[in-house]
């Protein structure tokens, strides 16, 4: 039996959700921002479709990933390696999935 109500789980996604504000990738040391197309509740996992746009406008290799919150703190890093063309966009899914042990 799960200790968290199912209301209360509900309104921590949705409070999670609208915590995370900005997604950025990083090419050459350089950060920049991606444009957040979706985001939505689905079950117990908060989902993000997010594009990066061709900048630089050269070919080049995506080596992070980040998000801040709304207070404007990184509250989630990742080093990653995307190569792309300079007319080569990004589209990203992210997924969290957030619920108690033992209710996957």
């Amino acid at each position: 039996m799960a200790f968290w109500t199912t209301d209360f789980l509900d309104n921590r996604r949705k409070q999670w959700m609208a915590a995370i504000y900005k997604f950025q990738y990083q090419v050459n040391g350089t950060w920049y921002d991606a444009k957040v197309n979706s985001k939505k509740i689905s079950g117990n996992t908060i989902t993000f479709i997010v594009s990066l746009p061709t900048t630089p406008n050269t070919a080049h290799t995506i080596t992070g990933i980040r998000l801040y919150d709304v207070t404007g703190v990184v509250c989630a890093e990742q080093e990653v390696t995307v190569k792309r063309t300079a007319s080569q966009g990004v589209l990203a899914k992210f997924e969290f999935p957030i619920y108690e042990k033992g209710d996957e």
